[in-house]
């Protein structure tokens, strides 16, 4: 059990909803645009949440071989690293269980060739995307599958890279740590 499938589509299908409404909202300073939203997408073969291109490595195979998005701008959510579970079912049937800790990035995905006005509107993006976050860790239990996601103590960490994806770039990354428990590590 790895909780990388539910961690990963918890966060893509939260913003897949919410995060347009709060990219529209976030500050910029006098003279800025305010950053392009999530770009609509939609094909039935790879559906996403909201009709917008959120996407994960679950689901969309371009995240998980690191091409570029069928449409943009767009989102990559990817765990980060490996998780450790600790917390394994004791021969008494009980179950020793434990939070541990797993890294969420959220990539912001542009094909704006400009990389001030890329950088720029990542960073803005990405806070819209932590505002988002953390409207997500109030709706709790967040539960899929047996496996239950809370916000972590740690920082959100954001990360002003420009990297090329194919034609576009990456011009804005957020990693976010969360705890995950495996609340039916035996599946009873």
């Amino acid at each position: 059990m790895t909780a990388r499938v539910e961690l990963e589509r918890m966060v893509s299908d939260w913003l897949g909803t919410d995060v347009n409404t709060r990219i529209a909202a976030v500050p910029v300073d006098a003279g800025d645009p305010q950053p392009p939203p999530i770009a609509s997408y939609g094909d039935s073969a790879y559906p996403t949440a909201g009709g917008l291109a959120v996407f994960d490595s679950t689901r969309h195979p371009w995240v998980a071989d690191r091409k570029q998005p069928p449409a943009a701008p767009a989102l990559y959510v990817i765990v980060r690293g490996p998780i450790f579970f600790d917390g394994e079912p004791e021969p008494t049937a009980h179950r020793r269980v434990t939070s541990v800790p797993a890294k969420v990035g959220v990539h912001y995905i542009t094909g704006d060739a400009d990389s001030a006005n890329a950088r720029r509107d990542g960073s803005y993006t990405m806070r819209a995307v932590a505002r988002s976050l953390r409207a997500l860790s109030r709706t709790m239990p967040l539960l899929r599958n047996g496996i239950n996601v809370v916000l972590g103590q740690g920082p959100m960490e954001f990360y002003p890279v420009v990297e090329a994806v194919g034609n576009h770039r990456v011009s804005g990354s957020l990693v976010v740590n969360y705890l995950v428990r495996d609340q039916n590590p035996e599946y009873v």
